[in-house]
């Protein structure tokens, strides 16, 4: 058979096509990166930088080394340089680069002003602890979700579910900005990655009941249409995976919502007598009085 193009190129660097390194082939990778710099390359200087910063790719830790590699990188206006050397100044190391908060913010605005997501969603947080900057905090929480920072999308959507720093409520933005399979959390594996984050299931689990309470009044559970099961399924993934505090809240919120559901028939809305009705087993999150409704 004959080798398509997606075979022919995979592995390989786009640019030069040379084959990539894989495994811990570290020496080989150290090489690559060393002559990529050699000849004025900003990326693998910064790339360099981290290496030696973290004692990692087979370079020993070296933070004198790891800065000055940052520091080229920045004069190059490399984004990533930028912020590296943004994080170093707000770290500050011993005897090599002194705690500089000025610097900090400098390089970091530097960097989200290039488009880094990373760095925009840093000088958002700044913005917002620090400097008590509403319109700072909206303009760089937006660029670095729409950028695809997950951290700063959970945040945003946060925030319009909510009314916070001068939004106002939006349950259509706040579901948008939090769809956990837009911001995937790094994952140990393939079940988390599908469950998506913690953080962003529970906004979604509030914006999807809210929708449509308050269009219709309280009159949520519509046959066919009740957010109901979509709501608990994402509330239960939040209790499931999230911290301590997420974990609690979302519990409550899981009572809350069954309590309100579970003595009435979806479709029919019967009353129940003495216990509640028998949930159903595939959504877990509609309760019927008997098989005729379900």
């Amino acid at each position: 058979m004959e080798e398509g193009l997606d075979d022919k190129f995979r592995c390989k660097c786009p640019l030069c096509r040379e084959k990539l390194t894989r495994g811990d082939n570290h020496k080989k990778a150290q090489c690559m990166l060393l002559e990529h710099s050699n000849k004025g390359r900003a990326w693998a200087k910064s790339q360099i930088g981290s290496a030696y910063i973290g004692g990692m790719s087979g370079l020993p830790l070296d933070r004198e080394k790891g800065v000055q590699f940052f520091k080229e990188a920045a004069d190059q206006r490399d984004p990533d340089g930028l912020l590296e050397l943004a994080v170093a100044y707000n770290i500050g190391y011993t005897g090599v680069l002194e705690r500089d908060e000025s610097q900090y913010l400098y390089y970091l605005t530097e960097a989200a002003d290039l488009g880094h997501p990373r760095a925009q969603g840093l000088l958002a947080l700044t913005h917002d602890d620090e400097c008590d900057c509403e319109k700072g905090y909206l303009h760089y929480i937006t660029l670095a979700a729409s950028n695809g920072d997950y951290k700063a999308g959970i945040s945003l959507g946060h925030s319009y579910i909510f009314a916070q720093h001068g939004l106002t409520k939006s349950y259509n933005l706040g579901k948008h900005y939090s769809d956990p399979e837009k911001y995937p959390t790094p994952v140990r594996g393939p079940t988390e990655a599908e469950e998506g984050n913690p953080r962003a299931a529970f906004n979604l689990s509030i914006s999807l009941y809210h929708q449509v309470d308050e269009p219709f009044e309280g009159i949520i559970e519509i046959p066919g249409y009740s957010p109901i099961p979509k709501s608990l399924f994402w509330a239960r993934i939040a209790m499931k995976k999230g911290s301590t505090e997420t974990a609690g809240i979302a519990t409550n919120f899981i009572s809350i919502l069954e309590n309100d559901v579970k003595n009435h028939c979806a479709n029919c809305r019967k009353e129940a007598e003495n216990s509640s009705f028998k949930r159903c087993v595939r959504c877990l999150g509609a309760w019927y009085c008997g098989k005729e409704c379900q």
